[in-house]
């Protein structure tokens, strides 16, 4: 049942999410990443962990080159049987892995774990929770995690209620284009 209602709010959102334009995406990226820079956690954090963005999904290149101009480590993710981050040296340093999304080239361990962890999702709920591609990636590691734990998405991408399983995550803030749940 859970895996159904998530199946069918996953192909609707993912819908709306692929409908919308180039410039749209990036106009309400740029929105997400004025309400994320100004997080009190996000401002203190030293090391934050992005994912690269695939398709529709947010795009986390200019804010991750925006922390980078804060003087912040930034790492992201490669993914083989779990996600492991990495630091990130350079949009030209990386390849293409696996699901077709990027990671670093250069597998260069961290200096130390992100104190935020910048997360992505098909959709999100009041309740904190997510609904990712039902993988479990981010929840596995989410479960040994002490990060801080924010959620990124397009605002119509929140929704008041999600299925949920016992091993999902729930988030610790969600930031979208046009508002803060905390």
């Amino acid at each position: 049942m859970v895996s159904q209602a998530k199946a069918e709010l996953r192909r609707r959102v993912l819908s709306e999410r692929e409908s919308l334009t180039t410039e749209q995406r990036q106009r309400l990226s740029r929105e997400i990443w004025k309400r994320l820079s100004s997080r009190p956690r996000f401002k203190e954090a030293k090391i934050v962990a992005f994912y690269l963005h695939k398709g529709s999904e947010a795009d986390t290149d200019k804010m991750i080159e925006e922390t980078l101009k804060l003087g912040k480590e930034v790492l992201v993710p490669a993914t083989n049987q779990r996600i492991e981050f990495f630091k990130f040296t350079s949009f030209h340093d990386l390849e293409k892995g696996k699901y077709g999304i990027p990671e670093p080239s250069k597998k260069i361990p961290p200096p130390g774990p992100p104190r935020v962890v910048i997360i992505p999702g098909i959709a999100f709920g009041l309740c904190m929770h997510r609904i990712g591609y039902g993988k479990g990636y981010y929840d596995d590691y989410l479960s040994t995690s002490s990060a801080y734990r924010i959620g990124i998405c397009y605002d119509f991408q929140l929704v008041e209620k999600l299925p949920t399983h016992k091993k999902d995550q729930r988030m610790d803030e969600i930031v979208t284009d046009q508002r803060i749940i905390i």
